[in-house]
């Protein structure tokens, strides 16, 4: 009986091991994609054109094309504040066509996800999606609601959260009044 007892308390040992070991294996993968943390995109720079995807099947979309300035949202469906904004990026869509402004959505998120997410077919058709690298490239620190302002000549003129005193400028530049601004 006591073998047994210690054949038990063996296997139980060797199995918490290995649960441990992989565990800690999980920690340090972790901890190193951490430290590869690209730089962030610098204001006055010029950003590398990228193709992404669409909603629509196969579509491809060139973010960043040298003969439009271009407004890079990066949203995530988890966060409140980002749900807040939605209204808000339905009025102003609109008014960026309308000025000659290409604004993308700018997601590494799965389309389901997406589709449950935006809702309105004006955010659907502007959504751009990129692989992980690509998508850490241009926001490393993975924040959100924010953008990137992109000239007509492919430089990055300004970043931030949506919100800030850039953003209420492009806002206030299109047309839309701070009354209308997301809380």
């Amino acid at each position: 009986m006591d073998s047994d007892i210690v054949n038990l308390t063996l296997a139980t040992l060797a199995v918490a091991l290995g649960l441990n070991l992989k565990l800690s294996l999980a920690v340090l993968r972790a901890s190193r994609s951490e430290r590869n943390i690209p730089a962030a995109p610098v204001v006055g720079q010029p950003m590398r054109a990228l193709a992404a995807r669409t909603l629509a099947p196969s579509a491809l979309v060139q973010l960043m094309d040298k003969q439009q300035a271009t407004v890079l949202l990066f949203l995530d469906s988890r966060c409140t504040k980002c749900s807040a904004t939605l209204p808000d990026l339905e009025k102003l869509l609109p008014a960026a066509q309308q000025a000659g402004l290409s604004m993308w959505l700018v997601s590494q998120e799965r389309p389901w996800h997406l589709r449950r997410f935006l809702g309105a077919p004006s955010l659907l058709a502007r959504v751009a999606r990129l692989d992980d690298d690509a998508y850490r490239s241009l926001n490393p620190h993975m924040s959100a609601p924010s953008y990137l302002f992109v000239n007509h000549d492919g430089v990055l003129e300004a970043s931030g959260m949506i919100g800030d005193e850039n953003w209420l400028g492009l806002r206030g530049q299109l047309g839309l009044h701070d009354s209308n601004r997301p809380a």
